[in-house]
């Protein structure tokens, strides 16, 4: 499976007028690495088009989002076209925006608006939802609408443990020193009291002597 936000995506590398750079393309069944290294995404190469892409919405893009691009990822045949716009619709036709390609065209499908103005929706392809809410894209569990941890949250989680592991670490090393510190101590006092002993003993059989 290829999830990547990064290169272009392309029926033919040979026709550059169609070529585009997707926020997110999701595709099963592909070789990840070899796509990579092209740094792009090929259909006629690679067999098959992406099931799913997702553009984010900007102000110097925003429109092209939603009519050419859209034009373009129907042509190619991406089973699913999400659109995210953070300012609610000021860049896109909507906060969230999902386009279904059935027969060959794209069908705009019905989106969730929720009590709280969130909107919500579940893609075919994922088998997860997405969600805008408040300006912030949200994927979320289907069966239950829980928030899936986001790339960041998850680098900041891993961040936090490692951080966490290493202060333990650190910890058990202080420990390991403080009581290494202990048994020297402890075997210092040791070999001076017997050297004391041993100095009172000598000096009683000196005394004994005279």
């Amino acid at each position: 499976m290829l999830v990547s936000g990064e290169g272009y995506l392309c029926y033919d590398r040979r026709d550059r007028s169609n070529w585009v750079k997707p926020d997110c393309v999701v595709a099963f069944g592909v070789s990840p690495d070899a796509i990579r290294f092209r740094n792009g995404y090929e259909i006629l190469e690679v067999g098959k088009p992406p099931e799913f892409v997702l553009e984010v919405a900007s102000d110097s893009t925003g429109a092209r989002d939603y009519t050419v691009k859209r034009d373009i990822y129907e042509s190619f045949g991406v089973s699913e076209y999400w659109r995210f716009d953070s300012t609610g619709g000021n860049f896109h036709d909507a906060p969230l925006a999902f386009d279904l390609l059935v027969d060959g065209e794209y069908r705009q499908m019905e989106l969730d608006v929720r009590p709280d103005g969130s909107v919500e929706g579940i893609s075919p392809a994922l088998g997860v939802g997405l969600r805008w809410d408040a300006g912030i894209l949200v994927f979320f569990v289907a069966e239950t609408g829980e928030a899936i941890p986001d790339y960041m949250q998850l680098r900041q989680e891993r961040d936090a443990a490692t951080v966490e592991i290493e202060a333990e670490r650190m910890r058990a090393d202080l420990e390991r020193e403080r009581a290494e510190e202990e048994r020297e101590r402890a075997d210092l006092e040791r070999i001076r009291s017997e050297a004391l002993e041993e100095e009172l003993r000598r000096l009683r059989d000196e005394l004994g002597d005279l």
